[in-house]
């Protein structure tokens, strides 16, 4: 972030994986069960640099966020087994495989940030296809991701038991135009694999009269594919 902002995004370390997952581990602890997958040290350390990059967010000093991006991990390689990518698509995919900030600077817009900034920097490494999960009841992350040009192309229970929908946007194609067919509340996990099953995507969310979120489910017009 430039400006006036207190925030400054770099890319991290060798020696500062361990930063990562303390705050990591600090925010998995206070997060209902199911909605973050539980990260050990090592996924940190093999991503600094291995398998991916870590996008820190600090203040002064402090690391208040970060932001995951998987590049020659096994999610990367599992997730485009699951959305079934064609062998030139899997060439460019990569993962946002992991994301936080410490709850004292949430509504700072950082969640949107660090989905941005690594589009940007898979962009930048050729990586143009970028997936992702999301537990369906994780409206924070789900808006972010969402917003952020996203759409919901699977549904899967993934990383030993826990359910996420699949999402997916190609940094080479435009946004579309949507048709919308249905309106899933964001908990139905049924009813998000009846609309996948129907061939829809899911592209957006609206709230309801009792302020229920809802994943809209439609087709691309034209067609994606």
């Amino acid at each position: 972030m430039t400006g006036d902002s207190p925030f400054h995004w770099r890319t991290l370390r060798p020696g500062e994986a361990s930063a990562a997952w303390a705050l990591h581990a600090q925010v998995f602890a206070a997060t209902p069960a199911g909605m973050v997958r539980p990260d050990q040290l090592p996924h940190f350390e093999q991503h600094v640099q291995e398998l991916g990059r870590i996008l820190g967010c600090f203040m002064g000093d402090q690391l208040v966020a970060y932001g995951v991006l998987g590049i020659r991990s096994e999610t990367v390689t599992h997730l485009a087994d699951l959305l079934a990518l064609a062998p030139a698509d899997r060439l460019r995919a990569c993962v946002l495989d992991g994301a936080a900030s410490l709850p004292p600077w949430r509504g700072h817009n950082l969640h949107q940030v660090a989905i941005d900034a690594r589009g940007a920097l898979a962009q930048s490494l050729g990586r143009t296809l970028v997936l992702a999960t999301v537990a369906p009841e994780n409206m924070r992350s789900l808006r972010g991701l969402l917003l952020q040009g996203f759409a919901v192309h699977g549904y899967a229970t993934v990383y030993g038991g826990l359910p996420r929908l699949l999402m997916a946007r190609d940094l080479l194609r435009p946004q579309p135009n949507w048709r919308l067919a249905h309106c899933v509340p964001t908990a139905s996990h049924a009813g998000h694999q009846m609309a996948l099953a129907e061939g829809l995507l899911g592209y957006g969310c609206q709230q309801d009269a009792a302020k229920a979120w809802h994943i809209q489910y439609g087709r691309a017009t034209p067609a994606e594919h």
